[in-house]
């Protein structure tokens, strides 16, 4: 029975498109190919995340339940009082993340294949595009740059204690120093939290060849060019905050102190805030490698059997009660402390 139960969370955790499962979907060809894994091999968000289309638009506006309706014992001949769910329209936006690459035509038109070789040419400007995208899934801020969109740092930005607002899921991990990360319980889904592509556009990375340019240089000078343009419409959505969990002030300082700060203990916590409303997503851990270096040295002092050692995308990564520890280097370590 618990077999057949773990099979069919398995399942429901799995109905998604990735972002990466759409690109291979909207794309043909070996360059096409070669982006997605490019893009891939440093990007665990990029694998994990689903990818949802906007419902208006450029933008996806979601109902979120803000509290329930009452319910009430009733007498013979007495009435129930009326009640209704209270709710809350949110507006996401997408942003558009762009980059060029530029080659000499000389340089290209001497390779065995050219093409390939101004892909690998822009391999930097894909990574830079990745790193991005990452930092602004955590980090994105429309008050700082209104082209881009509001990360789960913002949004998970204020701790609370009313079960009915967001910074309920907040944990304090209680450092006050100024070398703070965090680690993020993220449940990917359509119900969920989910990237974002604008109706009637191309999930993930587009690529389009320029060709030959003319490049002209400050003194005057000219030189033939092939350009590559890389863009990216993409935006963030969560649809049920309670599905997601931060563990917030973390000081790295602290965590080389192994009886200050027990990364287990937080992780329990944080599971059990996110457990019951997960079930129809998938969840993963995501935290960046400083911390998951003093994690690991903490698991070294005992035994534990939540803590275990599996395969996920070809690779044997640590598993906490079966979720996905994944590694983010763009996971901060000098975050402001979250009150």
């Amino acid at each position: 029975m618990q077999e057949r139960k773990e099979k069919q969370m398995a399942t429901l955790g799995s109905n998604y498109l990735t972002l990466a499962d759409r690109l291979k979907r909207t794309e043909n060809g070996k360059i096409a190919a070669e982006i997605i894994e490019m893009m891939s091999e440093t990007n665990e968000l990029l694998q994990d995340a689903n990818a949802l289309q906007c419902n208006d638009g450029t933008n996806h506006i979601t109902t979120i339940r803000t509290g329930l309706p009452s319910a009430v014992f009733r007498n013979l001949y007495g009435f129930v009082p009326s009640s209704k769910s209270t709710t809350e329209q949110v507006k996401d936006v997408t942003g558009m993340l762009e980059t060029y690459s530029i080659v000499d035509v000389d340089l290209v038109d001497k390779a065995e294949n050219p093409k390939l070789f101004r892909l690998s040419e822009s391999s930097a400007f894909i990574e830079a595009m990745n790193q991005k995208l990452q930092e602004t899934i955590f980090y994105g801020s429309i008050k700082e740059n209104a082209a881009a969109f509001d990360g789960l740092t913002v949004r998970y930005s204020k701790i609370s204690n009313d079960t009915k607002k967001i910074g309920s899921n907040i944990i304090n991990a209680g450092s006050s120093g100024a070398d703070n990360t965090s680690i993020w319980f993220v449940t990917w889904g359509d119900l969920h939290t989910s990237l974002l592509y604008p109706q009637g556009s191309q999930a993930g990375v587009q690529h389009k060849d320029d060709g030959i340019l003319t490049e002209t240089s400050a003194t005057g000078g000219k030189r033939k060019v092939y350009q590559d343009h890389f863009k990216m419409d993409v935006g963030l959505s969560v649809r049920d905050w309670r599905s997601t969990c931060r563990i917030a002030n973390i000081g790295i300082s602290d965590l080389a102190k192994a009886s200050e700060i027990d990364i287990e203990q937080l992780l329990n916590q944080a599971y059990y805030k996110i457990r019951r409303f997960a079930k129809t997503g998938r969840t993963y851990i995501y935290c960046n490698s400083t911390v998951l270096m003093y994690f690991e040295a903490q698991l070294k002092e005992k035994t534990n059997v939540n803590f275990t050692i599996k395969e996920y995308l070809n690779e044997n990564i640590l598993h906490y009660k079966n979720i996905p520890i994944r590694e983010c280097e763009q996971i901060a370590c000098n975050e402001s402390l979250v009150q």
